[in-house]
């Protein structure tokens, strides 16, 4: 996972640092004053999520955590109102801008189920939640992923592509971490 987190901020996130149209590929650079935010705050997102699962630092620093989770909940409370700002803008039809839309609230409710969770002092839920909210950050990685191997592959058209991913991206890894989540509750209560 790290690795495929490394190969994707070097290829695919210093573009974005370079405000021209062109660095922008022209189509969202009208969009950019959703896009950099939410480029930004995702990005910080996903840097922080493994630190957060890393239980040394929990044990050892648990106020870094503290912090550091705090500040992971603003950025995916930025960059969703980002997501949700270019999913009604941009013009790859309906599938592709639901798919974005609720991937926007996926992310923002899994990440405030997790806060809910800590807040009242429940640990193993704020655990389970954060996995679905880091599943669900990671969904912008998996997309530029798999829309890369795809097309290299020829697979579906690009339109058709971007609306497939636009779903898939969350909604299979989201499906996949509930179900370990569960597996591993049946197991316990087994035990």
């Amino acid at each position: 996972m790290l690795s495929c987190l490394a190969y994707f901020v070097v290829k695919n996130v210093p573009h974005y640092f370079v405000f021209t149209a062109q660095s922008y590929g022209g189509y969202f650079w009208p969009r950019v004053s959703w896009l950099f935010p939410h480029v930004v705050s995702g990005l910080i997102a996903i840097l922080i999520g493994p630190l957060q699962f890393w239980s040394g630092m929990r044990r050892k620093y648990l106020q870094a955590h503290r912090i550091a989770g705090r500040v992971y909940v603003a950025t995916v409370l930025t960059g969703s109102v980002a997501a949700l700002g270019l999913a009604v803008t941009i013009d790859h039809g309906s599938a592709y801008s639901l798919g974005l839309a609720g991937l926007a609230v996926a992310w923002v409710a899994t990440t405030a189920m997790a806060f809910v969770a800590i807040r009242i002092k429940n640990i193993e839920q704020h655990k389970q939640w954060m996995i679905r909210s880091y599943v669900v950050t990671f969904a912008f990685v998996t997309f530029r992923l798999l829309d890369e191997v795809l097309g290299r592959r020829h697979i579906l058209s690009d339109d058709e592509r971007g609306k497939l991913l636009a779903w898939s991206c969350w909604a299979i890894p989201l499906l996949f971490a509930e179900v370990v989540i569960q597996a591993r509750a049946m197991s316990k209560a087994r035990a």
